[in-house]
């Protein structure tokens, strides 16, 4: 039976992550069409370790950095399956992975699927769909909750966690992709946030279980605040319909004093500076964003109210999704 789907790893250095990652893959109850790694320049062992151990797998060698985000759009744009799920090289899904999310009864408007993330640190949930608040920040739904908590049936997310999104590759090239002056963090609710507004919804499948390292491919923390800070903004501007300046400024201020450890608020303000530094090219990406918008008033609150599943608002949380 085919998946009809395809496996991008975006990979920068990534050689004591990527045998785990293609070691789930490999042990797939339904395996994927082709897996493509998108080596972003890397300097280690990698390419030598795809070469030898896992000949299979399609390396596409980039070259330099592009980013997450320019990474992952080469490597969609290598694969030719009607599905596709850009994985990060420090996930490992459960066998049943890939068969509980092509077994998902979806419509034509249904154009990315989530996996719940399970911290391997603690075997909680890190995600089980990512949302987005009207103030401008994206946050993990169930974060840190046990998994017996979890819905039994499908619902509706505002995003796709980011570690394991599957798309429908038709709806992500109409998108254009991941923006990839974000370069990293936000690129996949930047996404996500484009096709809500377009008229399209994301699923997140409470079967589908993947295991995540979080943080296993961030080498500076430092680096993680500044990018957060500065795509965060970017995106704020971008695709919120009612971008309100005061409500915005003091979220970011309120993000400035609760986020540790203190030593990093540095590189926070300079990710801010940076933000407003581009806002003249947001704004004007902003204008065509919005102008092609096919959802309703009424849909975009929905789609910025937390699902409650269990009968219950989810919690808000200050740490913004990474």
């Amino acid at each position: 039976m085919s998946s009809g789907v395809a496996v991008v790893i975006v990979n920068y250095n990534g050689e004591r992550l990527l045998p785990d990652c293609l070691a789930a893959l490999a042990a797939q109850t339904l395996a994927p069409e082709e897996i493509v790694v998108a080596d972003n320049g890397s300097r280690d062992g990698s390419a030598a370790l795809l070469r030898v151990h896992f000949p299979a797998v399609r390396a596409l060698e980039l070259g330099r950095n592009h980013g997450f985000a320019g990474g992952a759009n080469r490597g969609v744009r290598a694969t030719s399956a009607p599905w596709v799920c850009v994985l990060n090289s420090d996930a490992m899904p459960a066998p049943d992975w890939l068969a509980h999310l092509t077994a998902t009864p979806r419509d034509e408007r249904t154009w990315a699927l989530g996996s719940v993330l399970v911290s391997a640190a603690t075997g909680l949930i890190e995600s089980a769909g990512d949302q987005y608040a009207s103030e401008g920040y994206a946050y993990k739904l169930l974060r840190e909750r046990p998994l017996d908590e979890l819905p039994a049936e499908p619902y509706r997310v505002f995003a796709a966690p980011g570690a394991a999104p599957l798309f429908r590759r038709r709806v992500f090239d109409l998108l254009g992709g991941y923006e990839e002056r974000f370069f990293l963090y936000y690129e996949d609710v930047d996404l996500a946030f484009r096709a809500a507004l377009a008229g399209y919804h994301a699923l997140l499948v409470p079967s589908a279980r993947v295991v995540h390292r979080l943080g296993a491919t961030t080498k500076s923390m430092a680096r993680l605040r500044f990018y957060v800070a500065r795509n965060s903004t970017w995106c704020a501007v971008r695709c919120l319909p009612d971008a309100a300046p005061r409500t915005l400024a003091r979220r970011w201020l309120a993000e400035l004093r609760a986020n540790r450890p203190r030593r990093f608020a540095a590189a926070e303000v300079a990710g801010r500076l940076a933000g407003l530094a581009g806002l003249p090219r947001a704004l004007r990406e902003r204008r065509a964003i919005q102008a092609r918008r096919l959802a309703t008033a009424a849909q975009i609150a929905a789609l910025l109210t937390a699902p409650d599943a269990r009968g219950e608002p989810q919690q808000r949380h200050l740490q913004t999704a990474e």
